[in-house]
């Protein structure tokens, strides 16, 4: 009989023994049921923020049409709301989106960041807050893996059984194998039941192909992330002659890579690399806005600047004389002096935030839970880099939305008696709208490749440790 032969029939067994152990089958039902009972709040809740945005996007538009024909300048000034999309695979994995903005809110001469937190509902959404099916298979599932798998080969009963396959002529690779295949088709069956179970709260949501890609490929790394768990466990059942110190050890290492490490973390990235605060990060921008061009003085040095130039290069001698409108081209310009400076602040604090990433990572080799998350949440577009592809693109539709506002003015002068010129608003901004973008998932992929990587050299070094474990049975036996 070959070893494989061999190892699927050890893992044969092995699963009948998982089955006829109750108290884990009951303690897997309730996880399900708890994961289940989060995931359909979750799928409510996701629903009602989609109505809700859409409502207020409607509301925003209705809002900014009624103004009619007036100074485009004042419509700058009006601004209008943005909400954020909501994220379909928010239902599997939440990752950031309770814990940043909702919408944003754009005007004139200034980039706001997002506001509405999700988490700022209170009670409500604490309900079931942090229990998501991702957690489960992040931090629930390997504890189940643990308690079903520590004592597959330590203790005295599974000596003797080891024994008896010994010497019915088992290779010790064979039996740490089936134990490892035994245990690994375990935790594929808790993970594809986890997954089933927020598919129909996902396809509420409306997903597309690009969702359905996302969790094929999250489904993919989860079982990568639980083979490291089952390795482990098989590998410190055969290392361990006593059951009870290879439970020990192995809850120990949960402990540290599920919850302490993955806590650890952002605790010292955020020590290493400091977030600047909101009022700090606003006095810097005010203080630099204070030193810079003020378009609304006629008087300012740089608005002096801009106008001798611009008769340079029209050939006039008075502003009466230019073929555009001089306030719509001074305000054109000054929107792109202070579109440069909150690009420059914003991008600096983004490059904070990047920083602690990979500061994190680094802790990932104590934990493979670190490297696991960043990949989940990026896949589920609930991470960092999907809420900044959000206000990146909120301020290119706010760029555009202005200037196409400041462009109407100059490209038109004011009629005799009148002190500004007017236009209807809604008219001269219809083909300016704001399309939520998405990353490509090569994009995505390419960005996690690092978590990808060490998620794999913690596969390949569980695997080593359950071939080491093999070894030593053979030298024990």
């Amino acid at each position: 009989m070959s070893i494989f032969s061999q190892a699927l029939g050890v893992a044969a067994t092995q699963l009948k023994l998982m089955w006829r152990e109750r108290r884990l089958l009951w303690l897997a039902l309730a996880v399900l049921l708890l994961a289940g009972a989060s995931v359909a709040t979750s799928s409510a809740r996701l629903v009602a923020q989609a109505q809700e945005r859409r409502a207020v996007a409607e509301q925003e538009e209705r809002l900014w049409d009624s103004q009619g024909v007036t100074d485009p300048h004042d419509a700058v000034h009006v601004g209008r709301a943005v909400p954020a999309p909501v994220r379909p695979l928010a239902a599997f994995d939440p990752g950031l989106s309770d814990f940043v903005g909702a919408s944003v809110f754009i005007e004139g001469h200034a980039q706001n960041p997002a506001r509405h937190r999700p988490i700022e509902g209170g009670a409500a959404l604490s309900r079931f807050g942090g229990f998501s099916a991702a957690w489960t298979l992040q931090v629930i599932a390997p504890l189940l893996i643990i308690l079903a798998g520590f004592a597959t080969m330590s203790g005295d009963v599974a000596r003797a059984r080891l024994r008896q396959e010994l010497g019915a002529g088992a290779s010790t690779t064979a039996l740490v194998g089936g134990r490892l295949l035994a245990l690994t088709a375990a935790a594929g069956l808790l993970a594809l039941v986890l997954v089933g179970v927020s598919l129909p709260a996902i396809l509420l949501q409306g997903v597309g192909r690009v969702e359905m890609v996302g969790l094929a490929v999250l489904g993919g790394v989860y079982a990568l992330y639980l083979l490291v768990f089952c390795a482990l466990t098989v590998a410190a059942s055969g290392l361990f002659a006593s059951a009870r110190t290879a439970l020990v050890f192995l809850l120990g290492f949960w402990a540290v890579s599920t919850l302490l490490v993955p806590r650890v973390a952002p605790a010292v990235a955020e020590s290493l690399e400091p977030t600047p605060s909101a009022p700090a990060l606003r006095a810097a921008v005010a203080e630099e806005a204070e030193k810079g061009v003020d378009v609304h003085d006629s008087t300012d040095e740089g608005v002096e600047a801009f106008k001798a130039e611009l008769l340079a290069r029209y050939d006039v001698s008075a502003i009466e004389d230019l073929p555009i409108n001089f306030r719509g081209a001074k305000y054109e310009y000054g929107e792109e002096l202070s579109t440069e400076l909150y690009n420059r602040h914003f991008d600096q604090l983004y490059a904070v935030y990047h920083r602690q990433e990979r500061v994190q990572r680094l802790f990932a080799v104590l934990s493979p839970a670190l490297s696991l998350q960043p990949w989940s949440r990026a896949f589920a577009h609930t991470d960092l880099d999907a809420h900044l592809s959000y206000l990146r693109g909120v301020e290119d539709y706010r760029f555009r939305l202005i200037q196409t506002l400041n462009a109407e003015i100059k490209n038109h002068k004011r009629s005799s008696g009148e002190r500004y010129y007017r236009a209807d608003i809604a008219t001269i901004t219809r083909d300016v709208a704001y399309t939520p973008g998405q990353r490509p998932l090569s994009d995505v992929a390419a960005a996690q490749m690092p978590n990808l990587v060490i998620l794999l050299v913690w596969g390949v070094f569980a695997i080593g440790m359950t071939a080491v474990s093999a070894r030593h049975l053979g030298r024990r036996s």
